[in-house]
């Protein structure tokens, strides 16, 4: 075996965690491959970019909205030395919206806000009209909640950035699909 093919770390999935380990593994000193038929083609290239933790939180998963707020803090930072490398990837920081559209949306959004209001997390209960001013395609709103600590990320721009920061601390992309992981070893189609 040829002292170019041996490797400290090989990474299966170029979704947004394979990218993001394989990219801080290389920038750590570590010879890195990233092994995917079709980089940020999966559930990451789809996915809604949504960073919303306190969107989604429900009563009784406290230590979940806590873990998720803990993650949501250092987004900024992250998304900082992206952008200090050349490639933006697109954090919104100006918060989400939760849209009701009819009663049993509406319940559940009284739901959050209650929880929100108790756990003294910022959330502003906006009308239909209200709404409509913000976003006007929301037609059929009949209420909503603005949560200001909330984030989103555009999660192409998100995945483009991961990859070229990735080629620039130096790994090696393979876009194979993989056959065999064994200890030790990763075969994919070219062998």
């Amino acid at each position: 075996m040829d002292s170019d093919d041996v490797v400290d770390v090989i990474v299966v999935g170029a979704g947004v965690i394979g990218a993001t380990i394989a990219w801080r593994a290389a920038a750590a000193g570590r010879r890195v491959t990233l092994v995917d038929p079709r980089p940020a083609s999966g559930a990451s290239r789809v996915a809604g970019g949504m960073l919303a933790p306190i969107t989604e939180a429900w009563p009784g998963e406290e230590l979940l909205l806590e873990l998720g707020s803990a993650a949501l803090r250092q987004w900024p930072s992250f998304a900082g030395e992206l952008r200090d490398l050349g490639h933006d990837p697109g954090l919104r920081t100006e918060g989400t919206l939760v849209v009701a559209v009819d009663a049993g949306d509406r319940a559940e959004l009284d739901t959050l806000s209650g929880h929100l209001a108790a756990l003294d997390r910022p959330a502003e209960v906006l009308t239909g009209k209200q709404l409509r001013t913000l976003e006007p395609s929301l037609g059929a709103a009949r209420a909503g909640l603005s949560v200001p600590d909330d984030l989103s990320v555009d999660n192409q721009r998100l995945m483009a950035a991961l990859l070229a920061a990735g080629r620039q601390a130096g790994v090696t992309m393979v876009a194979e699909p993989v056959t065999v992981v064994r200890s030790g070893a990763v075969e994919y189609a070219d062998g």
